[in-house]
């Protein structure tokens, strides 16, 4: 059972080589209400947790909640970030990183070369 969300129709879609207009201090709020979900649900994993009856029952919705954790993480970083398409390769979930690396080829974002990732992360 796939836990992606469903699929709109089909457009094409729009070139977003830069983000929307929206203003540093919204995209940052955003960000910061995503933190606070994966907190939460990280706390709400450590409670379920410290019943071993209950973890051990269920071990794979808990590995299920930690990965919605991470999400949440990745995208308020790509909310955050001046360029998101140089964040994709950072992702350390691979199937969040290839649906955005889909997405990011469809919208026109520029690839991010190796070398301009060493670059950016020697500075």
């Amino acid at each position: 059972m796939s836990h992606d969300p469903p699929q709109g129709p089909d457009r094409t879609a729009p070139d977003m080589s830069a983000w929307p207009p929206y203003p540093l201090a919204m995209r940052d709020k955003i960000a910061q209400e995503l933190y606070q979900l994966r907190e939460d649900m990280e706390n709400l994993g450590v409670q379920l947790c410290l019943d071993e009856a209950v973890m051990v029952r269920c071990m794979p919705h808990l590995q299920r909640l930690d990965e919605m954790g991470q999400r949440t993480m990745w995208l308020a970083e790509l909310l955050r970030a001046e360029n998101p398409a140089a964040i994709i390769p950072e992702i350390t979930l691979q199937a969040l990183a290839d649906r955005l690396e889909d997405l990011r080829r469809a919208i026109s974002f520029p690839p991010v070369i190796e070398e301009q990732k060493n670059t950016s992360s020697a500075a």
